[in-house]
């Protein structure tokens, strides 16, 4: 998807967990790596980056410059904190007692707080603002609540696995994640080529809007049943649980990875949610069937444009 299209139907997703939609932004966030290129879709769409790019990015969004959109103010604040985060990396990278995690984070934190931060002025300015024709002004106040930004931000990574293949479970399984199925069924050079163009994904964007799948309800019975457990809970529909729609997007994405382990995926959800002090099950029956639901809508929207000759 597009920048702007990642940001409505993240918007979407908040809007159906009852969570705010001014995290609808951090959606866009993985976009990121593009520098440098070699980093392009292989370190900010990583599952295991993410935790901490979402607290990079609250601390950012946080400020009184990024809320007061004074976005040379910004520049000038975070210039010295970037400068003091790549003295502290570099110590740690001389340090030989520091681990291997505390190499990588002390990078990770720098890397992202750069990125994050010089690009927020483009992120809010011109594709936020152009999302918020779609969700409303309240997307535009933006929402540093861990939850919603961590699933927004994870949406991302879901989304693009209409694109091209995503290699999210790295370190842990090089499997790639992606919508094989369709990728074959359709004129996949013409999509490439044609889906972004202003007269396509524009109608595209305000149909998934104003799709019935976002008001659908979905119980979860009928998963418990088919799986041989019983029920977690008798709700169906809105608002889906924020923690649950995280849970059942990585397990989607596990599933549209062939040949990785099960374990890959239970691990990648347990250290995705940790972070948020998540570390109980979190039952998503029925945000698992709304996700098969939400694939097949955009699927069949996709198929339609580029029925495969």
């Amino acid at each position: 998807m597009d920048w702007e299209t990642h940001i409505v139907l993240a918007g979407k997703l908040l809007e159906a967990s009852a969570l705010p939609k001014g995290a609808a932004i951090y959606s866009v966030l993985p976009v990121i790596d593009i520098e440098p290129i070699h980093y392009h879709r292989q370190y900010a769409h990583l599952l295991a980056n993410q935790p901490l790019m979402v607290e990079v990015a609250c601390e950012i969004f946080a400020t009184p410059e990024c809320r007061a959109r004074d976005f040379p103010a910004l520049r000038r604040r975070m210039a010295a904190v970037v400068a003091d985060l790549d003295l502290a990396a570099a110590r740690v990278q001389a340090d030989p007692a520091a681990s291997h995690f505390e190499r990588l984070e002390a990078r990770n934190r720098a890397y992202f707080t750069h990125r994050i931060a010089e690009e927020a002025e483009h992120f809010i300015t011109r594709e936020l603002a152009g999302a918020v024709e779609v969700l409303g002004p309240e997307a535009s106040e933006i929402s540093t609540d861990r939850l919603a930004a961590s699933l927004s931000l994870v949406s991302h990574t879901y989304f693009d696995t209409f694109n091209n293949p995503v290699g999210v479970f790295i370190p842990l399984a090089a499997n790639y994640s992606a919508h094989w199925d369709l990728f074959a069924s359709i004129d996949y050079l013409e999509y490439k080529a044609s889906f972004y163009h202003p007269d396509v994904i524009r109608p595209f964007r305000r149909a998934m809007d104003e799709s019935d799948v976002w008001r659908e309800a979905f119980p979860a019975e009928e998963e418990a049943v088919r799986d041989g457990r019983r029920p977690q809970a008798a709700e169906a529909g809105r608002p889906y649980h924020g923690a649950a729609l995280i849970k059942a997007m990585i397990q989607r994405l596990g599933a549209l990875a062939p040949g990785i382990s099960p374990g890959s995926v239970e691990l990648a959800i347990r250290n995705f949610l940790a972070p948020l002090g998540l570390r109980q099950i979190v039952p998503a029956d029925r945000e698992l069937r709304f996700c098969r639901a939400l694939e097949a809508e955009i699927g069949e929207r996709i198929r339609a444009l580029f029925p495969r000759n």
